[in-house]
């Protein structure tokens, strides 16, 4: 059985729903979407039988709901999404269960919020680099060819195999190929017009796509059998590590190309500084909250900062400038953890006897509904 978010709606089983996202942040612009986070508990029935349901979420992933033992697990490993619900600002609270203040954010917040809120931040860092180098080194779109990644040995010099194909007016599909002993992928080149046998016919340097009905070319070469006697024209060297990077680094990029924020990516393109400046806002929002929880043992939802990190979305600074600054910012969350007096983990127990509670008290209350 399935759940939407209207079931959960309709049949009272929310416990908390709050606006998130942008909106709770004070970081939200007139092109903001409105997004929602909460909680709702399973129907007795759903919980006792085998249709367990960890979460609701819209088309869009913009409105996401965890069930209760979801979220708490959540909790227990001071996951940041989860963590934002505690803090809610009042004015995003749309909906909140009286049971839900059973939970006690002091039994929580705990030095794995160190790893747990920067280690994501860094994750944001790396994703900013990653578009950053893609960027900044786009993969053309012909799809890579394994014959690119071949060289002739001429001599103490190699030589592109096309090049030194085209130069002796040779073509590949008329070559033949043995494996050289004790070489790793080396060749001998052998060509037909060299044999006297006029019905030899040699496979050429690669497998055919056609034949084998392949999407992306062969990743090997074709060896052929050779008549005695005849002696090879060259030696060739295939790269099949570079080619299978090559091949790899044209369908990430093209899988990104397809799977890319447009809109985030023109913007991206308009500020010039070669990241993902909403990813890059996100990395210190989410590092500034790591250290409030270090000195305060409290993350502000709202944030304080919403000029400086509306202005990092904006793409006004510089990308290096911007890696120094989250190197700085990492190195006081370590001294702010370092003298923190944040237990060393989540009370994992308590936090269980609240989701036995919660239920227990939830449906015994959905009981008594019914019985009248």
């Amino acid at each position: 059985m399935n759940l939407t978010i209207a079931d959960l709606k309709q049949q009272n089983l929310i416990l908390l729903e709050t606006v998130s996202g942008s909106r709770a942040y004070g970081l939200d612009t007139p092109e903001s979407d409105t997004d929602m986070r909460g909680v709702f508990i399973l129907p007795q029935d759903l919980y006792f039988g085998f249709s367990t349901i960890e979460q609701v979420s819209s088309e869009r992933n913009d409105h996401v709901y965890y069930e209760l033992g979801k979220y708490l697990k959540l909790l227990a490993k001071n996951n940041p999404s989860s963590i934002e619900l505690l803090f809610a600002p009042k004015d995003t609270i749309v909906f909140q269960h009286p049971l839900m203040e059973r939970i006690k954010p002091e039994y929580i917040l705990s030095r794995l919020c160190r790893d747990s809120f920067a280690g994501y931040a860094l994750s944001q860092v790396k994703r900013a680099k990653g578009l950053n180098k893609k960027i900044f080194n786009p993969v053309a779109d012909v799809l890579p060819r394994p014959i690119d990644c071949c060289r002739i040995v001429e001599g103490s010099q190699t030589i592109p195999a096309e090049e030194w194909l085209a130069g002796h007016q040779m073509v590949a599909d008329h070559c033949g190929l043995t494996a050289l002993p004790h070489v790793r992928d080396g060749y001998a080149l052998f060509y037909a017009d060299d044999c006297d046998n006029a019905e030899a016919r040699f496979k050429g340097l690669f497998r055919s796509d056609a034949i084998q009905g392949l999407s992306q070319p062969s990743q090997d070469v074709c060896l052929s059998s050779i008549p005695k006697g005849m002696q090879p024209r060259a030696w060739l060297v295939f790269n099949k590590d570079e080619f299978s990077r090559r091949l790899r680094d044209y369908h990430e990029y093209r899988n990104w190309e397809q799977s890319r924020n447009q809109e985030r990516y023109q913007g991206t393109l308009k500020h010039g500084g070669g990241y993902d400046a909403k990813n890059m806002m996100h990395t210190f929002r989410l590092l500034r909250m790591a250290k409030e929880i270090a000195q305060s043992g409290r993350p502000l939802v709202r944030r304080p900062d919403r000029e400086e990190l509306l202005e990092i979305k904006s793409g006004h600074f510089d990308y290096e400038d911007l890696m120094i600054k989250a190197d700085q910012e990492l190195k006081q969350i370590d001294e702010g953890f370092s003298a923190s007096r944040l237990r060393d983990e989540p009370d994992t127990d308590r936090i269980e006897r609240w989701a036995i509670e919660i239920r227990k008290a939830w449906y015994a209350e959905m009981f008594l509904v019914s019985k009248n």
